[in-house]
């Protein structure tokens, strides 16, 4: 990296001090927005600063840099004002902004350098004159502002879309906390005269079947091309499942089979692991019992019930070496469900929020997808 000087900074006392000046050791491994600056671990005497800011006076907009350790961790300084040790402290001429730097420090090719100067250290330790090594690509003072201007704008979209996705989530959150209940009523009402919620066991919501795996070692039940075969390692989340293995016209016979709108709960080990059947009919492991819901309950509402059922599966199994409830048990386990019309309108709502959670986290990977494209085309 050139153009640019780094000052390896030294605490000049062992001891600690009641008072003093705001001493930052080393970066924290995440930082809010980027400009949360200063970890006040110890406090340096007056003496001490000021032998410390001859060669490492810490101004506005400088930026600090991770060195031991946690190798990697940067932040552009807001407020000046406090000493540092354990860091590189890095001062930008006039040629590119800081933020600039900040981003190419934050690119994968500069974290894949540092891996490999690192390669089979115990202690992860970066020195000046590595990172003084690392060659990039510059482009001129006025084409420097521009860039700085254009990831400025992409870092606050970054932040907007975070913030966006937080929200989200915390709404998605509160949704299933307060519609999905155990009580004679939710905590919320959706607009609408209904009754109470009535208490049923599982083996009234609709049929249940436990799963069976075909022989793996017979490679006959399996094919490439087939129908899905769910364990629940595949399973993602509620209404996503990754599936590696499909099942061949010879294995279905002798598999067990979910319909499609069937809510798979894991039942074996991985508690709380649970997805609902939304596109084909797929076959399923003995791991998990499937509840298919019959012409009076809505498979989406059902889904999202199934995660209270799984807290009171983690209750029954809790003194066992493994959490495991068989079929019987876990058809008799009660839960409170509201008329075919209330669930199908609380399931429009979580499927909403749950739909604009994964339409913002994918916003947001696609942002960062752009930042890493335009991190390796204007500097690396």
């Amino acid at each position: 990296m050139k153009e640019f000087f780094f000052l390896y900074v030294f605490f000049c006392s062992n001891q600690s001090y009641e008072k003093g000046t705001p001493f930052s050791n080393v970066l924290r491994n995440k930082f809010k927005e980027l400009f949360i600056l200063t970890q006040t671990i110890l406090q340096s005497p007056k003496k001490d600063y000021e032998e410390i800011n001859k060669r490492s006076l810490v101004e506005k907009n400088d930026i600090l840099f991770g060195m031991i350790g946690t190798i990697g961790n940067v932040a552009i300084v807001k407020k000046s004002g406090f000493a540092i040790k354990n860091v590189a402290l890095i001062k930008s001429n006039s040629e590119i902004p800081s933020i600039n730097l900040i981003q190419i420090i934050q690119s994968d090719i500069f974290k894949k350098y540092t891996n490999r100067l690192n390669s089979g250290n115990s202690q992860k330790f970066i020195s000046l004159g590595d990172i003084r090594k690392f060659d990039f690509k510059m482009a001129s003072k006025s084409e420097n502002m521009l860039i700085s201007k254009l990831f400025k704008k992409v870092d606050t979209l970054l932040s907007l879309q975070q913030r966006k996705l937080e929200l989200m989530k915390q709404l998605y959150r509160y949704l299933l906390e307060n519609l999905n209940t155990e009580k004679k009523h939710p905590n919320i009402f959706i607009k609408g005269n209904y009754s109470h919620w009535n208490k049923v066991k599982l083996s009234d919501l609709g049929e249940i079947r436990t799963g069976k795996t075909p022989t793996p070692s017979v490679r006959s039940n399996y094919t490439n091309i087939g129908m899905p075969f769910v364990t629940p390692t595949e399973i993602v989340d509620l209404y996503n499942y990754n599936t590696s293995r499909f099942i061949s016209n010879s294995g279905l016979k002798k598999a067990q089979i979910a319909p499609k709108g069937s809510i798979l709960v894991t039942c074996i080990a991985s508690i709380g692991k649970n997805t609902c059947v939304f596109k084909e009919k797929v076959a399923f492991n003995q791991q998990i019992n499937a509840v298919t819901p019959n012409s009076f309950n809505d498979s989406t509402f059902l889904a999202f019930k199934s995660l209270q059922w799984s807290k009171r599966i983690d209750c029954l199994t809790a003194n066992t070496a493994m959490q495991i409830i068989n079929k019987k048990d876990f058809s008799n386990i009660e839960t409170m469900v509201p008329n075919l019309n209330e669930q199908k309108d609380i399931s429009k709502i979580w499927l909403k929020s749950y739909s604009l959670t994964y339409k913002y986290s994918d916003a947001k990977k696609l942002i960062i997808r752009l930042k890493k494209f335009l991190l390796q085309n204007l500097f690396i």
